[in-house]
């Protein structure tokens, strides 16, 4: 009780890392804006960027496990639901930050090894669809 009474920014983000397993489910959401652009039909940005921002290091696991970056991996969705959420909220120029970095970071860091079993090449085009979804969406600054 003092924790929440003293930092309550602390407690809320406790209370938010306590949901997030739940949350962070929705893949959903990020096939359906992954692979048909954040403006087609069924796309939900809020949920998208909700989904991308929630995922953990559990869920990357399975990249490095195949010798891939997954850290970088799980750091460039961030970025990039930062960059869905600041559209939305009109702040392009803050938008375009978080998407330079995303789009930095997976270009630089992440790429699937040719010898990637099926299994985990077909969840890293879910998330190389988020990111090209990410990169094509349109943010004025």
């Amino acid at each position: 009780m003092r924790l929440a009474v003293a930092y309550p920014a602390a407690a809320y983000l406790a209370t938010a890392l306590l949901a997030a397993p739940a949350a962070a489910q929705d893949m959903d959401m990020i096939e359906t804006c992954g692979s048909g652009g954040l403006d087609a039909g069924g796309c939900d940005k809020e949920a998208f960027a909700e989904a991308l921002g929630l995922l953990s290091a559990g869920q990357m696991r399975i990249f490095r496990d195949a010798g891939m970056e997954s850290f970088a991996m799980l750091t460039a969705l961030r970025y990039g639901a930062s960059a869905v959420f600041f559209a939305m909220e009109d702040e392009g120029c803050y938008a375009e930050e978080e998407r330079t970095a995303a789009v930095e970071i997976w270009s630089i860091w992440v790429s699937l090894p040719d010898d990637a079993p099926g299994a985990i090449a077909r969840k890293f085009a879910l998330y190389d669809g988020a990111m090209d979804a990410i990169v094509n969406m349109e943010v004025g600054c």
